[in-house]
């Protein structure tokens, strides 16, 4: 976008506001009129009143005055009233229509960009170009009838020092003008580094759990310094740009101020001009080289302006998702089709090619294969958060991307391994905003196993900033209550029972049967039993089912701010099952925000390649598994016997085959050890213990 049309956009913004703009330009007019006539009544208070020796005129002219001041400030305040109002309307429009627009962006929008660094680069922009309303805009525009009144009162009190003081406009000019380019070129280095600084930001609080854990403190807090003092840096040069344009500004003015006085002296002395017209010629050469200042400062002013004014339309230019014009067709349930499906998120690297699956109605099939096969991205596909590169998805025979986007995704309700729980309560992140009677409510979260939970708290209970207040589990068994009340005849489980425990997976399961029998149901799972149905922390390495990556290569994520060989690296890679995945990208691989360019299993394998590679002697898998193909998952079982079978290995899990390797079991049951030993006793002696067994492959 060039310069001009950033202007006219601006200018754009204030076209529905013209009867209140011309009310305020009115008020500024009387202003100015009303002010004109100061100059000319100080002469008179000084030449007849002071030198004079007229008493009486002196008063009446000084309250004269007093009340044309008054006037202006009453003025001033109903045109200050309309101009704050355009302007608190403008930002509440732009912040409108970028949050409207941020809602329907494509899904890859968000891949290399945080929340944090959105919302940075949206407010800025914003306040930015709210500022097109403010006083100083405003004023512009009647500066020149001031600067007109003003010359025509220079020329009726002495034409020679008025040549003078238009001789200083050229100068002023000059100087404005370098002012104003070289503040446009600090801005864009500004927006640049803050949007930069943003992003960081964001990411690094997003993986805090990460810093804490491999004790990177010290690393973010250098990069801190070196990201926000390059910003602080960018905004004290523009603070002390503002300086020196206003110091140079006021130089000028003093300068002309003392010309004035020396050739107004030599004048009265003279006898040509009284003194109070030099007192009066000195607030009229004001009037002039005060617009004139005004009007070349709207250079300055746009120079802050137009950079953000560019970035803000260049993110209302994204394209959003389509789906929702009334050419749309309505969708209706059947037989879901996926016929040469190919698709890929970098240019010749395909995620999927030519793929053809049919999904019948009230059919139940499984997805299964290894990390990064492709899975997750079909299921995003078929809810239209990506556009396939080439082929095509049918329903009842009809391409989804003709069917009206929102009531096609009212068909489908998915359960997934990254549900998003919003910080309210449990009624409202099932409802979604829909008004569903608690008696259906508490019916899914029967079916879901959440209710005991629910008994203990309430509806009510408010989850916490997605759900932080709540286990893995509670969070997929609330994703399945709102699947199951929002009754959509397509149900997607991502590893929808990742995080939950034996019990409830068979609960789960048996949905299949009975609630989601008439239903179309995908299942994308490595679980066998739905095969069936269709300092001290330096010491300490975490492999997590929630395992942050920061928006850098996997050979950083990897490293976590630590010099290792490649050679090691790889090492690692190969232990975990990354290897070969990196051989076909490479341990630069970018990975997106908090791994948004990977699979879950692809994310764990990460972390256990960062265990690995970090050597501490004390491992914690926290379901480290849980997103791993089942080839994967032996290869890191086998580890416990090699690369760790001198490291002390906490392991949290749900599979009977990892706590056939374990040393010792410790089983909990509502905050308390109900067993502890090793398999083959539990297994014979534990009641509960057995029971869970007996239920299922999966513990």
């Amino acid at each position: 976008m060039r310069n001009k049309e950033a202007v006219k956009k601006l200018l754009g913004l204030l076209k529905d506001y013209r009867k209140i703009i011309a009310l305020i330009i009115a008020c500024l007019l009387i202003s100015t009129g009303l002010n004109m006539c100061i100059p000319l009544l100080n002469r008179g208070i000084m030449d007849y009143g002071f030198i004079g020796g007229d008493k009486e005129l002196l008063i009446k002219q000084v309250i004269c005055s007093l009340l044309i001041y008054m006037i202006i400030a009453v003025i001033d305040i109903i045109k200050e009233k309309k101009r704050v109002d355009i302007s608190a309307n403008i930002q509440y429009s732009l912040s409108e229509q970028s949050f409207k627009h941020l809602m329907k962006i494509k899904a890859d929008y968000f891949t290399n960009r945080n929340y944090a660094e959105i919302l940075n680069n949206i407010n800025v922009d914003i306040g930015n170009m709210t500022s097109i309303a403010d006083e100083g805009v405003f004023f512009v525009v009647t500066q020149a009838f001031s600067m007109v009144g003003g010359i025509i009162g220079l020329f009726i009190l002495d034409y020679r020092m008025t040549l003078m003081v238009l001789l200083f406009i050229p100068v002023k000019a000059v100087i404005m003008k370098h002012f104003a380019k070289k503040r446009k070129r600090i801005m864009d280095e500004f927006i640049t580094e803050s949007e930069k600084y943003a992003g960081w930001f964001g990411d690094t609080v997003g993986g805090v759990r990460e810093v804490k854990l491999f004790g990177i403190l010290e690393n973010k807090r250098a990069e801190f310094a070196d990201r926000q003092l390059s910003v602080i840096n960018k905004q004290k040069k523009m603070n002390m740009l503002a300086q020196w344009n206003g110091i140079t500004d006021n130089i000028i003015v003093h300068l002309l101020t003392s010309l004035i006085y020396i050739i107004g002296a030599n004048l009265v002395f003279d006898m040509q001009l009284s003194v109070g017209s030099v007192f009066a010629f000195i607030t009229y050469s004001a009037y002039v080289t005060g617009p004139i200042s005004a009007i070349l400062n709207i250079g300055y002013l746009l120079s802050g302006i137009i950079p953000s004014t560019k970035r803000y339309y260049e993110f209302m230019a994204l394209e959003e998702e389509k789906g929702n014009e009334e050419s749309m067709t309505e969708p209706c349930f059947g037989d879901l089709e996926l016929q040469n499906l190919s698709f890929s998120y970098e240019k010749d690297k395909a995620v999927l090619s030519d793929v053809n699956i049919s999904f019948p109605k009230g059919s139940k099939t499984v997805l299964i294969g290894r990390n990064g096969s492709g899975k997750s991205t079909l299921i995003s596909l078929l809810l239209q958060l990506y556009q396939p590169t080439s082929g095509k998805i049918t329903l009842c025979g009809t391409d989804i991307s003709e069917l009206v986007l929102k009531d096609y995704r009212n068909m489908v309700s998915v359960v997934s391994q990254d549900i998003y729980l919003f910080n309210s309560s449990i009624r409202d992140n099932i409802c979604m905003y829909k008004d569903i009677d608690d008696k259906f409510i508490m019916e899914a979260c029967k079916d879901s196993g959440l209710a005991d939970f629910i008994s203990g708290v309430s509806l009510d209970y408010v989850v916490g900033q997605n759900g932080a207040m709540l286990s893995g589990g509670q969070k997929q068994k609330i994703a399945l209550a709102r699947a199951l009340v929002h009754n959509s005849p397509v149900i997607i489980f991502d590893e929808a029972t990742s995080n939950t425990d034996v019990y409830s997976e068979h609960q789960i399961n048996g949905l299949l049967h009975t609630k989601l029998k008439e239903k179309t149901v995908i299942i994308i799972t490595h679980k066998q039993e739905i095969l069936k149905e269709a300092d001290y922390r330096n010491m300490v390495s975490v492999v997590s089912q929630d395992i942050y990556l920061f928006n850098s290569s996997i050979r950083d994520n990897i490293c976590m701010y630590k010099d290792i060989d490649d050679k090691f690296i790889m090492e690692a890679c190969k232990d975990s099952g990354l290897a070969d995945f990196i051989s076909g990208v490479s341990l630069d691989y970018v990975v997106g925000q908090n791994g948004a360019m990977l699979s879950g299993g692809q994310k764990q394998k990460i972390a256990l390649a960062r265990a690995l590679v970090h050597n501490s002697p004390v491992i914690i898998f926290d379901e480290a598994t849980s997103n791993t193909d089942v080839y994967s998952e032996h290869q890191i079982n086998g580890l416990l016997h090699t690369k760790l079978k001198e490291k002390t290995v906490i392991i949290i899990t749900h599979k009977q085959e990892i706590l056939k390797e374990a040393d010792q079991i410790i089983m909990l049951k509502d905050g308390a050890v109900v067993g502890s030993g090793v398999y083959d006793d539990l297994s014979k002696d534990n009641l509960e213990f057995k029971n869970m067994l007996n239920m299922g492959e999966k513990y």
